[in-house]
């Protein structure tokens, strides 16, 4: 693997027949429209119309290609093709400082430059132009799009990364360049659809990288062309086999399967290296349109092709399944995406006697392996975490929306009657969510995490160890590693500096919300308000401040600020983020504001554009205590509700509205004559 890599495939023509040449599509899930789907029998092998009717689509899914290149201007790949939102395009600048000038769809690592599609270099092979871009097309060509094919994934965004040449070659040295690329980049997978029997110590401490990180990588097996299969027991292939030293699963290894569900002849298998198996022969996709350049007098004038065969097809189809599993339940990790990707495959033991459990867990279901996903999803509920503002002993209360408690317990000493601001995530990637508090106004700037049971499982101070200004918390995955993040901003008498620490509780960034002169404080939340799984900071000035909302990128960067109620006032403003419609409309994720003190009951929704789209009064229009806010699918309908819970002066009424006001839960949160004020946040839990 020291200097030159070879991609596991090759073509075969089958002129006679198709294998199978129609489709059956679930009454769940109306057919696509797309011109040559009759021709892409492996959808109906692993069963991904039938996923289709739960999840089509992945629009979060960052897949890296690392490949020959893709041609990014196809019709099955032009909407779907990774886009560096930092970057501006053909400025002749590395803008957003990562080494990297106009990288604003990717990089070719072999010709040094921003465009990764194939270059038609001298020697190049049909085989080296047209690789990449089949690749891309068999995990997410834009499905139902009245042409060409369908992804595993209709939706999604491929980032493209040329390491290999256009005879499809290179130099280990590229794919390390390239992974490392992805990486820093976002991406949430990798896919090599290459193997040789070079072993490069470079490339297996990349693919350790990318693990650590939290990646998934996905590899061929690879093909033996001088006998009938190969055995990687005998003699290990790579990229495919590069697992860890402890034996972590830092690779899935992906072996090819006919449309009997028996081992292609070429692939290799093994007990080490494999993990799964997927279709790989008679592949029909999406290809190089350029009629200018022809091979053997044969032009490239057609946009889609077959019958294609290798291991190198049966990755993508991997890579499309796991796209779909983390679309169906986002909240999932690493670890638990790759076990329901195994754990769900079909069994083809009964079809390959002479390679028993050397073709991985089974064929891939993206069936079984969506259904498994979202019921993972399912099986957890909504719940409410309950906190005072001020003026009480730290009791955390877990209830649903009508205050029916779960459990309890005390954040901080029985001295502490300061408040607790509220969080929640899975900081630890254990599949479990923790709860986050941060000490309010009068004590330490101490920041906290429990377990659900009121375990204390981590401590750090946000700012320095004599401020006594109240912090406040949030937390979403803000960075490239795909873990969750802890976010947090001063609640008062501080510059207004957010900080973003990782599960380490190590400082990853910090940025200022508001201008540096200002000390009233920033209320804060994250989430996804476009919905392609980017997640964005909302800041909202403390109750000295004017109502001015920002909205940051996770690097600090702002990118859009609108005034929440009339600019003039001085309540400041809370803020929240949820799913309050659904679909695909740009009202499905919104911001809420609610008034800080001072403010009439007021709450109001915007959408991701910053455009109001609803208000109502949460309480009677006298009370100006000011409101706290939570977005939480209090009824597990897949909808959130908009729950507030009253400032100080008010009674410790918790309310939880639909999005257009009605009024769906209410209950005390504390004693009636309790008046400090209450906090509140969501959390998702085990039924």
């Amino acid at each position: 693997m020291g200097n030159k890599l070879a991609a596991g495939f090759r073509v075969i023509l089958i002129l006679a027949i198709l294998i199978v040449n129609y489709l059956s599509w679930p009454a769940a899930v109306a057919a696509p429209n797309d011109t040559y789907l009759g021709n892409q029998w492996y959808l109906t092998k692993i069963k991904a119309p039938s996923a289709w009717s739960y999840v089509k689509e992945s629009p979060a899914a960052v897949i890296a290609i690392i490949d020959s290149g893709v041609q990014i201007d196809h019709p099955e790949l032009k909407n779907n093709i990774w886009v560096n939102s930092r970057e501006i395009a053909a400025n002749g600048k590395d803008d957003d400082k990562n080494g990297y000038v106009d990288d604003v769809n990717g990089w070719d690592f072999v010709n040094n430059q921003p465009d990764p599609r194939p270059k038609f270099s001298v020697g190049f092979t049909e085989a080296g132009i047209t690789h990449g871009t089949v690749i891309a097309g068999i995990i997410a060509a834009e499905g139902n799009n009245a042409a060409g094919i369908a992804g595993i994934t209709w939706r999604a965004k491929i980032m493209p990364l040329k390491a290999l040449d256009d005879k499809l070659e290179g130099l280990a040295a590229n794919v390390v360049k390239a992974i490392d690329y992805a990486i820093a980049n976002g991406a949430d997978i990798i896919n090599l659809s290459f193997a040789s029997f070079g072993n490069s110590k470079n490339l297996n401490e990349a693919i350790g990288r990318a693990y650590s990180r939290g990646l998934i990588v996905a590899a061929a097996a690879g093909n033996e062309k001088d006998t009938s299969s190969y055995s990687l027991d005998q003699r290990p292939m790579y990229p495919v086999c590069y697992d860890g030293p402890n034996g972590e699963n830092r690779v899935i290894g992906v072996a090819a399967t006919d449309a009997m569900d028996q081992k292609a002849d070429f692939s290799s298998y093994g007990y080490k290296c494999i993990d799964i198996s997927a279709p790989g022969v008679s592949i029909y996709g999406a290809t190089v349109y350029s009629p200018e350049h022809s091979v053997d007098s044969q032009p490239f004038d057609k946009y889609y092709d077959g019958w294609r065969s290798g291991t190198s097809f049966s990755v993508p189809m991997v890579s499309g399944a796991l796209a779909l599993i983390e679309a169906a339940n986002p909240d999932l990790s690493r670890a638990r995406v790759i076990k329901i990707l195994l754990d769900t495959a079909d069994n083809i033991n009964r079809l390959n006697p002479d390679y028993l459990n050397q073709l991985g867990r089974g064929r891939v279901s993206a069936l079984a392996a969506v259904n498994a996903a979202a019921g993972e999803l399912a099986d957890k509920k909504t719940r409410l975490i309950i906190s005072p503002q001020a003026k009480r002993l730290s009791l955390i209360k877990i209830t649903d929306q009508d205050g029916n408690k779960d459990r309890e317990f005390y954040a901080y000493d029985k001295n502490f009657q300061s408040g607790v601001s509220l969080a929640s995530c899975d900081i630890n990637g254990d599949g479990a969510a923790e709860i986050i508090t941060g000490a309010g106004p009068g004590a330490g700037p101490d920041v906290k995490i429990f377990k659900l049971n009121g375990e204390q499982i981590g401590q750090f101070s946000a700012y320095r160890h004599d401020f006594r200004g109240g912090v406040n918390v949030a937390c979403a995955k803000a960075d490239n590693d795909k873990q969750a993040e802890i976010i947090t901003a001063p609640a008062s008498g501080l510059e207004p500096v957010v900080k973003i620490f990782d599960a380490r509780l190590n400082l990853k960034k910090s940025f200022y919300a508001y201008d540096k002169k200002f000390l009233g404080g920033v209320n804060l939340t994250a989430g996804d308000l476009d919905g392609n799984g980017s997640t964005r900071i909302i800041t909202g000035a403390g109750d000295s401040g004017g109502p001015q909302v920002r909205i940051f990128r996770t690097d600090g960067r702002p990118q859009s600020q609108f005034f929440a109620y009339d600019k003039n006032l001085r309540h400041g403003v809370r803020v929240a983020a949820a799913n309050i419609r659904g679909g695909t409309s740009i009202d499905r994720s919104a911001i809420i504001t609610a008034p800080g003190k001072g403010g009439l009951p007021e709450i109001k929704i915007f959408n991701s554009r910053n455009a109001l789209t609803g208000h109502f009064f949460a309480y009677n229009k006298n009370f100006r205590g000011g409101i706290n806010l939570a977005g939480a699918d209090t009824n597990n309908d897949g909808l959130a509700e908009i729950v507030t819970a009253a400032g100080p002066g008010g009674a410790p009424h918790v309310r939880v509205f639909k999005a257009n006001g009605g009024l769906v839960g209410s209950f005390y949160a504390y004693e009636e004559n309790y008046s400090g004020g209450v906090n509140v946040a969501a959390i998702k839990i085990a039924k």
